[in-house]
């Protein structure tokens, strides 16, 4: 009698929600539709709670993320003398290498002076086997 009762007021899936007048009903028509749209109203107003509640939240993180960042980088910020410091170093850093590479150079030519005896810039080899080339 009662599992009949239940089936019928839209468990079932097929009756899409409708209730059976047939059965006896414990309230009556105009407080079940009172309390459902009351019910609908507290479910909206909390589904509107939580979502206010919900992009406060994502604001406050958003500019707590974008502050920090702001923050760390105005801690972070060079002086003008670490800016003058760092400059003087890239620029010995990078006059170093030229007087390197310049050494570098003078010995290559040295070494080319030496061997560029030949016109082809080949190498002399030595007298091997008394072919006298």
């Amino acid at each position: 009698m009662f599992g009949t009762g239940l089936m019928s007021i839209g468990m079932s899936g097929g009756g899409g929600g409708k209730i059976d007048t047939n059965l006896p009903n414990l309230i009556e028509p105009q407080a079940k539709n009172y309390l459902f749209h009351t019910l609908t109203k507290c479910h909206e107003m909390r589904v509107k709670y939580n979502t206010v509640i919900l992009n406060i939240g994502v604001f406050l993180a958003f500019v707590a993320v974008f502050g920090g960042i702001l923050y760390y980088l105005y801690k972070t910020k060079s002086t003008p003398q670490q800016n003058y410091n760092k400059m003087m170093k890239d620029q010995e850093y990078i006059l170093s290498k030229i007087r390197y590479y310049q050494e570098q150079k003078q010995k290559i030519d040295a070494a080319a002076a030496q061997s560029a005896s030949a016109i082809t810039d080949l190498p002399i080899l030595p007298n091997v086997m008394g072919l006298g080339v």
